[in-house]
């Protein structure tokens, strides 16, 4: 009976000859695990997260000021920036539009700026005209077309979507609520900066292709 006791138990130890391996194996295992973590959280972190780091290099090279005259410079994954007319009734009719879209993507990193462009306008009547329409997003006086100058804007309500790293992803129609021929639907029926922003949202790099829209002319910049 002691024999054949010891030979079960012999038995049952020798399913694993080389226990200390094991040991290590699973300590080898845990430190691989361990050392991945800091990646995997850096995977997982959000957008707005991400857009904490300051406003992008190129964006403070073009010293971009607000309608008080203060340096304007957003931080975020993306720069939305749209071209503003305060006498172009189009413009005007797309900004319950833009505040919307500005409410529900800015929480994902997309920074969004409202560029007023007529160089004739002063900056009062300017403020008066964001403060009217209630814009929920910054505004930058851009008379002397530093903005239009690096997104190729040619009329207002145009929009260029940038990265943080420089290149436009993007630019042309907010969407297709006023034709070409100028009238106006009562819903648009296609919307191209929504659309553009769900795909940098959800990974997709870019650039995407552009749709020239119905506005007004930018006109030219006035030379000191």
């Amino acid at each position: 009976m002691r024999r054949a006791r010891a030979a079960r138990v012999t038995a049952g130890r020798t399913r694993h000859p080389f226990p200390g391996r094991i040991i290590l194996r699973s300590v080898f295992v845990r430190a691989a695990f361990l050392a991945l973590l800091p990646s995997l959280a850096a995977a997982d972190a959000t957008p707005a997260a991400a857009a904490e780091s300051g406003p992008a290099a190129w964006w403070r090279q073009l010293h971009v000021r607000d309608l008080g005259g203060a340096p304007l410079n957003p931080s975020g994954r993306w720069y939305v920036v749209v071209f503003l007319g305060q006498d172009c009734p189009v413009s005007n009719a797309s900004i319950p539009v833009l505040n919307k879209l500005a409410a529900e993507f800015a929480p994902r990193g997309f920074a969004f700026i409202g560029a007023y462009v007529d160089p004739t306008a002063d900056l009062g009547s300017l403020r008066t005209h964001a403060a009217d329409y209630a814009i929920g997003f910054p505004t930058a006086d851009d008379r002397d077309h530093r903005l239009v100058s690096a997104a190729g804007a040619t009329y207002t309500p145009e929009v260029a979507v940038f990265s943080a790293s420089g290149p436009k992803l993007y630019g042309g129609r907010i969407d297709d609520r006023v034709g070409d021929n100028g009238a106006a639907r009562p819903a648009a029926a296609h919307q191209e900066l929504r659309d553009v922003l769900s795909a940098l949202a959800s990974g997709s790099a870019g650039p995407f292709k552009g749709k020239m829209g119905y506005g007004c002319a930018i006109p030219e910049a006035v030379r000191q």
